[in-house]
């Protein structure tokens, strides 16, 4: 019950977003505008505290998560795969809309407050870590699925964004502050850094929030009929119900820190991830199909992640 009112809060917060777009207080070119300031400013600042909350102990002590998080995603695609045949004569820009919600799913925003809830900081840090094995995804292959006629240097050059380079800062900047002889700091050196340190984190706290706002205004535009296509179903039903039958047996057989497996299954019934819609625009895709995706699975998912949730744990 309490996964369902956490999922209830979150939706709430995104009905804001939406109401904002249809006051005409946000734009499409506003809403644009908080997507990129989330995604370059707001959210890297949350990963790099996080991640400095961690000793270089727990990252090696949880090496497995960004390879079993990878795992979660290729199970979606594998069954993706196998499905997209029955979708029948659709534009390619469907089927490899229909792909990517197999694949990527919302592995951030939406487990964040979630994870945050039951763990705390530390549970925080340690779903920022996971999400290692998510980012060279979707900054790969994900990519790709949206953009198979890039150069290749194109597609490289994608890889290095400003989440995926700070979390790569963040680690080294542990393994050096833990692995390597340092001498004490003067206690004015000390104290900047905390307040540097305490900055950031108020400023990455805006993460979930700015989000929330862009998901409802996202939402705000979409027709209703959009949601009611069998194909949107089909997907949804991949992503919220063949996936976790599939890896929460999976996970609860491997042998692992009872912290990272409840992580690990939060992260796995979630819906289709929010950045979805970024990356068709972006891109070039199917946005109505994302976008109807994208509601319909955060929708289904007041009902399915209490559900599984309540199974795994």
């Amino acid at each position: 019950m309490v996964f369902f009112f956490q999922i209830l809060c979150v939706l709430g917060l995104v009905s804001a977003g939406f109401f904002a777009r249809r006051r005409g207080l946000l734009s499409a070119h506003g809403t644009n505008d908080l997507a990129h300031v989330a995604l370059s400013i707001v959210y890297p600042a949350l990963i790099f505290v996080s991640i400095l909350e961690l000793s270089f102990a727990d990252l090696r002590a949880n090496l497995t998560l960004p390879l079993l998080v990878m795992a979660i995603a290729m199970v979606g695609f594998g069954l993706g795969l196998l499905a997209v045949r029955f979708l029948g004569r659709v534009p390619p820009e469907t089927s490899r809309a229909f792909l990517f919600h197999c694949l990527i799913n919302n592995y951030s925003f939406l487990p964040l407050p979630l994870v945050l809830f039951r763990y705390g900081d530390s549970g925080v840090a340690l779903l920022v870590f996971s999400s290692v094995g998510y980012e060279l995804l979707l900054w790969s292959l994900g990519v790709m699925l949206f953009s198979r006629a890039e150069r290749k240097r194109d597609r490289l050059k994608s890889l290095f964004s400003p989440p995926f380079v700070t979390l790569l800062l963040s680690l080294g900047l542990v393994a050096a502050r833990d692995l390597l002889p340092w001498p004490a700091p003067p206690p004015w050196l000390a104290l900047a850094g905390e307040t540097f340190r305490g900055g950031l984190k108020t400023l990455g706290a805006a993460t979930i929030a700015l989000s929330m706002l862009v998901a409802g205004s996202r939402f705000a535009t979409l027709k209703f009929a959009t949601i009611l296509g069998w194909r949107i179903w089909f997907v949804s039903a991949i992503r919220l119900v063949a996936v976790p039958l599939v890896m929460i047996p999976l996970l609860g057989a491997i042998p692992m820190d009872p912290v990272a497996r409840g992580i690990l299954y939060v992260v796995s019934v979630m819906p289709s991830a929010m950045v979805s819609v970024l990356f068709s625009e972006r891109y070039g895709g199917d946005t109505e199909f994302i976008a109807g995706g994208l509601l319909l699975t955060h929708l289904w998912a007041l009902i399915t992640v209490p559900v599984f949730l309540a199974w795994a744990f």
